[in-house]
Order: C-alpha cells, then sequence, then structure tokens
C-alpha cells in the first residue's frame, strides 16, 4: 500500500500518543555523508515509573543514548524519518514495514493478536557473574560484601571491577577453547598479583562455579602480602591457588602454562612478565601496563631521530611527549609479541575510578602464522625502532623467541 506523506507523519505521531509503539527501527540513510546519523531505534522505557522514550543513534560507528518524552520523540521522528529508506514501526496490534524513496512511500502491515507494551525498566539489576546476594566468604574477608551477601556500599566499584574482570577472561578462555588451545584443565599465572581481589576471584570463578580443573599461582614482591594471601587461601580450602614471594624473572614453579597476566606492572616489569609467559610457552598472555618511562626517557635522551624531526610540535611539550611514549610503549610491546607467534590486540580493559591505566595488551598464541607475515611485521618494528633513534628493552629480550629466525 502506498502513503502519502500526511497519512505517514499521522501513522507516527498515532503510534506514540496512542501508547502503542513498542519499537521503531530507522535504517538505510538516504545520502551518506560524514557525520551523518546512520541508524535510529526508538523506543519506551520505565524511569522512576514514568514513560520516557530512549533514542539510540548511530554515527561514526559509535552508539549515543538520549530520553525524551512524548513531544520530543514526536518532534525528533519527524525531523528525521525522511533520512532513512527503511523503516520498520512495530506497535501492539501490527507491524510495519515502509520503504522510502525519493518522497514516495510503500507501506506493508502484518496485523496480529493485541498486546500490552512491556516496557523495560530503565535500571534493572546488572546480573553479574559472581552475583550480589549470596555470601562468598573471600569477599566478605576482604571487605567487599557483608555477611548476607550484600555489596558494600563503599565497595562496589571494587565488586563491579571483579566481575569485569571475570567476564573479560571468561571470553579470553571460551577463545582458546574455540582454537583448541585449552580443554578443561587450566595453569595460570598472576605475576604482581598484590592484595589479589581479582586471583581469588578467578579462581573461584573457574573452580567452584565453572567446575574447571584450575591451577593458579599469584606471585609478589609484597612479602606479608603474599603471606597473607597463601593464609586466606588455605583458609577457604582453595587447594590449588598459591601465593609466592618473588620476582618474575626467577619463577620456576611450572615448565608450562596457559595463561599468563599481569595487571599494572610498573615500566619494564611489564616486559619480564611478557618474557616469562614466552618463557614458559603461554597460550595466553594478558597486561594492563603502568608507568610506562623507557621509551621516553630514551627519547629524551636522544639528540636527533625522525619523532623528533616530524613531530617537534608534540616532543616539545614534555607532557605530551610522554603520553606518547606510553602509547609507542604498549603499541610496540604488541607488534614484538606478533614476532614471537601470538596475535595481540590492544583493548580498553576495566573502566573503573580504581582502574586508570587501562588499556590491555592481549596476546593468543597463533599457529598459522606465515613467513610473510612475519616478514613485514618485523619490517615495521626496525621502521618504527628507526624512526623513534633508541633501542628498546622488549626487542632485545624477545628475539631469542622470534617465530622465524633469519
Amino acid at each position: 500500500m502506498n502513503y502519502n506523506e500526511e497519512n505517514l507523519k499521522k501513522l507516527f505521531v498515532d503510534s506514540i500518543e496512542k501508547d502503542n509503539l513498542l519499537k521503531m527501527v530507522l535504517s538505510s540513510v538516504v545520502e551518506k555523508k560524514e557525520d551523518a546519523i546512520t541508524k535510529y531505534t526508538i523506543k519506551p522505557i520505565l524511569i522512576k515509573e514514568k514513560i520516557v522514550y530512549q533514542i539510540e543513534y548511530f554515527k561514526n560507528n559509535k552508539a549515543f543514548h538520549k530520553n525524551c518524552d512524548r513531544v520530543e520523540v514526536i518532534n525528533e521522528i519527524l525531523e528525521v524519518y525522511s533520512n532513512f529508506k527503511n523503516i520498520n514501526l512495530f506497535t501492539t496490534n501490527c507491524d510495519f514495514s515502509i520503504l522510502c524513496n525519493k518522497g514516495k512511500f510503500h507501506v506493508t502491515s502484518k496485523s496480529k493478536e493485541a498486546c500490552n507494551v512491556k516496557i523495560e525498566q530503565h535500571n534493572k539489576k546488572k546480573e553479574y557473574l559472581i552475583e550480589e546476594g549470596t555470601p562468598v566468604e573471600f569477599l566478605v574477608d576482604l571487605e567487599v560484601m557483608d555477611s548476607s551477601g550484600k555489596v558494600l556500599k563503599n565497595s562496589y566499584n571494587k565488586f563491579r571491577q571483579i566481575n569485569k574482570y571475570l567476564e573479560f577472561i571468561e571470553g579470553v578462555i571460551e577463545e582458546l577453547k574455540s582454537k583448541k588451545l585449552i580443554g578443561n584443565t587450566m595453569k595460570i599465572i598472576d605475576f604482581g598479583s598484590g592484595k589479589s581481589y581479582l586471583t581469588f576471584a578467578l579462581y573461584y570463578y573457574l573452580h567452584e562455579i565453572k567446575k574447571l580443573e584450575v591451577e593458579i599461582v599469584g606471585l609478589d614482591l609484597k612479602k606479608d602480602v603474599m603471606m597473607n594471601c597463601e593464609k586466606l587461601a588455605q583458609k577457604y580450602k582453595f587447594n590449588n591457588l598459591k601465593f609466592i614471594y618473588g620476582d618474575i624473572k626467577d619463577y620456576e614453579g611450572f615448565s608450562s602454562v596457559d595463561m599468563v597476566f599481569s595487571l599494572h606492572a610498573c615500566d619494564t616489569a611489564t616486559d619480564y612478565s611478557f618474557l616469562k609467559g614466552l618463557e614458559l610457552n603461554a597460550k595466553a598472555i594478558l597486561a594492563v601496563p603502568c608507568c610506562q618511562h623507557e621509551f621516553n626517557a630514551k627519547i629524551k635522551s636522544t639528540k636527533e631521530s625522525g619523532l623528533k624531526e616530524n613531530l617537534s610540535s608534540l616532543t616539545s611539550h614534555g607532557i605530551l611527549q610522554e603520553k606518547l611514549s606510553s602509547l609507542l610503549t604498549d603499541g610496540f610491546r604488541a607488534e614484538v609479541m606478533e614476532l614471537c607467534g601470538y596475535k595481540s590486540k590492544v583493548i580498553e580493559f576495566i573502566d573503573t575510578e580504581h582502574t586508570p591505566k587501562n588499556l590491555l595488551i592481549k596476546c593468543i598464541i597463533d599457529k598459522n602464522m606465515t613467513k610473510d607475515y612475519f616478514d613485514k611485521k618485523k619490517e615495521q618494528c626496525l621502521k618504527l625502532i628507526n624512526f623513534l633513534g633508541i633501542e628498546p628493552l622488549f626487542f632485545q629480550i624477545a628475539n631469542r623467541y622470534f617465530k622465524y629466525k633469519d
């Protein structure tokens, strides 16, 4: 059926004013322009017992959200609908598919049995891997929960951080399983485990909830902290969770491991955690670096380089050079790990006020790397070294683990 513009506008307005709207999707933009909004999704939600309309729209591959009242959402729809070729309108008694072409509107409709508008609570309870409301002994002792399982107000950020961490690790484990790199047993090392909130949580989740056979070791240079963590592990009868006082470089407890992670190891300690992971032939190596001083110090002491010559607008400002150096350090680490036969990704890890350093380098062993790919990566690394005018530590110490030798 063909609609004229007035009939189409009435259809949109009636769906809102009569509270019939379930969902509306506008897609396939008519004219692709820079910064153009490419898709709209509109649906009613409930905030503090009041119905509002949530608009999700996409621009430059990023999603944005805003909430509108009834008048505002009608005005928004009438303003933007002509920018799209496809409109899908879902109401309580009929679904409409609308094709727009040069001012002509072809509408197909499918009647259905009338239903009520089911409006989602905007702030619905978040589902966590470790659930709130069920007391977990180690979280009670670490003052994240009380004895009833309620998360303490001042510890909610820590509780969310622990669960986000577990969600991420679960994704890595599923990736390792899908690539047939692991089965149902795992050996894991946490370098620089500190107070070990996350180490305890990982053991609890994998062993107690997922029922995997795991051995986990937490390693740190704080002797008293490691002794306390070891006592807690014994108290909870976490028999395959061990805490050891010592340096990353000296660890010899496992001959091989499935996963190594290092959160917030300072400066070149991250490089040595990568090196130990390579030495142990780890299937996955994960690091959230901190305090990346090496590149900055070496760039400062270099009189001439391609970096200083071409990016003097950055290197002449100390704070900008420092930030640039941090990014270069982590980008270079990811590239060198590829030379060692790993597929690397630099991603955002956990966004909380407790974790300002939240770039994570994720490296998964790649059994299919070709010599051509390796050669291109090595050429890129050497070009970057030449451009910076420095010799990075990680390139030196990881060299013996390169997948292909000259």
